[in-house]
């Protein structure tokens, strides 16, 4: 899939947390936009008479057409997060898109398993939509790391997934926990806990790149075999 570049209006903005956000972008012209789960967009931020390029997983699913969606972490003094902290519903954005090769392996005969840090967890959001949508029954997990509870995006949207699918393990865990009751430490520690096997598994790996590199470092010191190792670098 080409590349193109889209013009959107802000359709939705969703507090996550404290400085993070999910921005639903409309399409506006083309009035849609093909991408696999897992791809981003580059989205073209106004600066000084001019614009800077700031890359963004998509995190909803393809087939939610007519919509990309954004999950974006405020940086102080951070051009791209300061543009997107002032916009509101109706006002434009300009992308394009698709980039990337973090995509699910296909045809998924195996049992995908997500790693996640931070705003990591949005093209897994994306990936999951789309498993559930295609009706994918083998397990799937998802690992998600914070360093504090109120830091779990998406949370209750997870879980709800969680009670609805039989087959999905969501298993959110926090390094620094203050009133928690769930996994605590790292999402290494979490994985060695519930995944001993890794017999047709795939895993995805998404986050901070030095966070990244970490995790892929210890699933290979667990015997986790390379190949069956997959990660995309921030």
């Amino acid at each position: 899939m080409a590349a193109i570049t889209c013009q959107t209006v802000v359709d939705q903005v969703t507090i996550l947390s404290y400085n993070v956000r999910n921005f639903r972008l409309r399409l506006a012209q083309p009035k849609r936009l093909e991408f696999e789960p897992g791809q981003f967009v580059i989205v073209h931020v106004p600066k000084d008479g001019s614009f800077v390029k700031r890359a963004y997983s998509i995190a909803c699913p393809p087939h939610e057409e007519g919509v990309i969606e954004l999950c974006i972490q405020h940086v102080e003094g951070g051009a791209a997060s300061t543009f997107f902290w002032q916009l509101k519903e109706g006002m434009p954005v300009t992308l394009s898109g698709p980039h990337g090769r973090f995509t699910l392996k296909q045809p998924i005969t195996y049992e995908p398993v997500f790693l996640a840090t931070g705003t990591g967890v949005a093209p897994f959001r994306s990936m999951l939509k789309y498993l559930f949508h295609v009706n994918v029954t083998q397990p799937i997990w998802l690992l998600f790391g914070t360093r504090y509870e109120h830091a779990l995006l998406y949370e209750a949207e997870f879980r709800a997934m969680a009670s609805l699918r039989h087959n999905f393990h969501y298993i959110p865990t926090v390094s620094r926990p203050k009133d928690w009751h769930g996994e605590t430490g790292h999402i290494q520690q979490t994985f060695q806990k519930h995944l001993a096997d890794f017999a047709n598994k795939e895993i995805y790996v998404c986050g901070w790149l030095e966070v990244v590199k970490a995790i892929v470092k210890d699933l290979t010191a667990f015997g986790v075999p390379p190949a069956q190792i997959h990660y995309e670098e921030w």
